[in-house]
């Protein structure tokens, strides 16, 4: 039986098992799932999959455009959905110093 080196145990997509990883078909590369999930991030609204345009709500993908491939891309989010806005009140409230609080 021949000797294997350690790290040369690569997989089709040359994802190398021994270290932990494994190929996330969503993301198009190689993860270690407890590093990183292997999902649409929740706050993305529009997804490139490496080739088509797809919509998303919620983590997951409701329609994409169908147009042919070339060459496949890098699996990306392209609009993420803003951060909510912390509202401030610029107006303290007033006490009039003569009334009390207004009791």
């Amino acid at each position: 039986m021949p000797i294997i080196a350690p790290g040369s145990d690569y997989d089709l997509h040359h994802c190398i098992a021994s270290a932990g990883y494994t190929f996330c078909e969503i993301l198009g590369r190689c993860i270690r799932v407890w590093e990183e999930a292997c999902e649409i991030p929740n706050n993305c609204l529009t997804w490139n999959d490496g080739c088509n345009t797809c919509g998303v709500n919620q983590g997951k993908i409701t329609m994409c455009t169908e147009m042919y491939c070339f060459a496949m891309g890098t699996p990306e989010c392209m609009v993420y959905e803003p951060d909510p806005i912390m509202v401030i009140d610029p107006m303290p409230p007033v006490i009039n110093p003569f009334i009390g609080n207004g009791h």
